[in-house]
């Protein structure tokens, strides 16, 4: 099961946890777009999505301030369902999928609804660590020590073309994106704030989401050679086992 292209890549920064449908639909736009200049006969133009479907900010920065949070929060559940609504319209004719089952799109939109619900217990934990949030994002060494890791499995590769990176290469550099800022997260702001940093993650599918059946095998079954941390290669396994096992029969 492969939801995103393999070869999609972006850098893994601190908003690393909104960026999930981010990374899908920058690629399924490069791919609608190619589907357009290849046939006339396609009604479902990607300039209505752009138009119709409002990005979100959230995708590419975190306020500091609970009321800019509040005012752009909404734009989350608002993208996901404009996002649902185009795949039901043009997905079949344009052979792309955002949200392969009904299951994955009502978790993501549920998802997008409690971050910004006053009454939910991860609303209240990200607004009360805005701050800590920010800082920990800032001020982590996560990205500098997964680029050192990145260009470690692939050195030929030219770090400005994210085209490049081999599917389970960018799969591990999400996986190793995810435990690094958790870690950060629950060192700098608690261990009530790395937990919902990981039910927002498992929520919104973003392992299914930068890895497929394939990368997980590979990854799996050569796990040594990447020479993780205990803890790393703890959780690679963990997640990537889960996925065969969930996703292994499509």
């Amino acid at each position: 099961m492969s939801m995103i292209p393999v070869n999609t890549n972006v850098n893994s920064n601190g908003n690393t946890f909104f960026n999930n449908l981010k990374v899908m639909l920058e690629q399924h736009m490069l791919t609608l777009k190619q589907l357009r200049s290849s046939s006339e006969q396609i009604d479902c133009e990607i300039d209505y999505f752009l138009e119709n479907c409002e990005y979100p900010e959230l995708f590419s920065m975190l306020p500091s301030s609970i009321e800019e949070y509040n005012a752009i929060c909404p734009k989350l559940k608002n993208y996901a369902k404009c996002t649902k609504d185009f795949q039901d319209a043009c997905g079949l004719e344009l052979q792309m999928t955002f949200f392969p089952n009904d299951e994955m799109y009502e978790d993501v939109y549920s998802i997008s609804s409690d971050v910004c619900d006053e009454d939910k217990l991860i609303y209240e934990v990200i607004t009360e660590n805005l701050r800590c949030l920010n800082e920990t994002f800032e001020n982590s060494p996560c990205y500098d020590e997964i680029e050192a890791t990145m260009q470690e499995h692939a050195p030929n590769i030219v770090r400005q073309n994210n085209s490049l990176l081999p599917s389970e290469i960018y799969c591990l550099r999400e996986i190793l994106s995810t435990v690094c800022y958790t870690n950060d997260i629950q060192k700098n702001c608690g261990e009530l704030a790395s937990d919902m940093a990981k039910e927002f993650i498992r929520r919104s599918y973003f392992i299914e989401y930068s890895c497929d059946i394939m990368d997980a095998k590979v990854l799996l079954e050569d796990v040594g050679r990447y020479k993780l941390k205990s803890h790393e290669q703890d959780y690679l396994v963990k997640i990537m086992g889960d996925l065969v096992t969930r996703y292994g029969d499509e």
